[in-house]
């Protein structure tokens, strides 16, 4: 059983993710909307959608950790894996302080303070947020050059993790990338589900 941990782990990181997005909701690009989303967001409803969220980011950690170690192989080199596994850290921690200043953007537009600081600050967990992607591209860059390496997913999977990793390191193509990764997290795990030997009962290094 847990030996598929980490695809479950995938299969809700992407699940969970969405769904906390759905539930809390973020404010449009200007002063008016930051407004209007303070006054109309629910705070118990936004807190849920955050958890969620946050949750969904920890299982990203377990997800990434089970991918990395089940596909490394003697004589494939480990830095890949370790590129991989310090981006996926840093793309949780970094995603788990940006919901940290949204909820302050909430919490202080309700104590009163005006929209125009507050609308900066929305800017900042933006744009700050859309830095974060190469994080995720470097994870999915680590990936790609693991499992090519090893032999240990099947080779459209690979390349795909590469195609997906260089989009994200555009910034133009970045957000829209983010879909595709999720659909390639689903992807890996559904091959790993439908095997009837984990990838663990491989020897590991």
């Amino acid at each position: 059983m847990l030996l598929r941990a980490g695809p479950v782990a995938g299969i809700l990181f992407v699940v969970l993710s969405i769904a906390g997005l759905v539930i809390h909701g973020y404010p449009a690009n200007s002063r008016d909307a930051v407004r209007k989303w303070i006054a109309t967001t629910d705070p118990t409803r936004f807190a849920i959608g955050i958890w969620l969220e946050g949750f969904a980011f920890m299982l990203f950690l377990v997800f990434a950790a089970w991918l990395l170690r089940t596909h490394r192989r003697p004589g494939v080199p480990r830095w890949p894996a370790d590129v991989a596994m310090g981006s996926a850290v840093l793309a949780t921690g970094s995603a788990l302080l940006i919901n940290g200043v949204w909820t302050a953007v909430l919490d202080a537009g309700r104590a009163g303070v005006e929209s125009g600081p507050l609308y900066a600050v929305r800017v900042v967990a933006q744009d700050t947020f859309n830095a974060t992607l190469f994080f995720y591209g470097f994870f999915a860059l680590g990936v790609a050059v693991l499992t090519s390496v090893g032999h240990t997913l099947p080779r459209w999977l690979s390349w795909s993790a590469a195609a997906v990793g260089i989009l994200m390191l555009i910034p133009l193509a970045a957000s829209a990338a983010i879909l595709a990764f999720y659909v390639w997290i689903l992807a890996v795990t559904i091959v790993a589900l439908r095997r009837r030997q984990e990838p663990d009962t491989q020897p590991a290094i």
